[in-house]
């Protein structure tokens, strides 16, 4: 059983609800911003990388609500393909640091996964010390919902 589309998908999700929540509670918050940008950023240089086009570097940069929910939307459309190909497809890139490797692309999406789920972490970690209630966006709590 290929469980990628599903965590992709929690991911997705789990991105999404966060966006939300910034927006609500916590708009003016600069340090949740950046995160949620980060996470972002991080999965357009992957994704430029599997494209073989040279990944921006601006990965820290706060982004904008607007500019969150484009990119989701265009990020959504990108997983939505990576997942219909060969998953084994090894890519070549190159880090930032200079280091060259080659990954198959189920490997860099489960990172992208991992990443996103150790910045969320944060996120409410730090929502909570800030006297936010936090919110609940682990996998369990995602097939919940979605009764999956």
């Amino acid at each position: 059983m290929n469980a990628l589309p599903k965590l992709v998908a929690h991911s997705e999700w789990a991105n999404k609800v966060w966006r939300g929540f910034i927006a609500e509670s916590a708009p003016s918050d600069d340090w949740l911003r950046q995160r949620i940008s980060h996470i972002m950023l991080g999965e357009r240089a992957w994704f430029q990388r599997i494209h073989g086009e040279e990944p921006g570097r601006e990965i820290w940069r706060q982004l904008s609500f607007s500019e969150l929910e484009q990119l989701a939307e265009e990020h959504h459309r990108v997983y939505a393909d990576l997942l219909t190909r060969d998953l084994t497809q090894m890519i070549a890139f190159q880090r930032f640091t200079g280091e060259k490797y080659e990954s198959p692309i189920a490997d860099i999406l489960l990172h992208l996964i991992l990443h996103g789920s150790h910045h969320r972490g944060q996120m409410a970690t730090h929502a909570s010390a800030a006297g936010l209630r936090a919110i609940n966006t682990d996998y369990v709590e995602y097939c919940r919902i979605h009764r999956l």
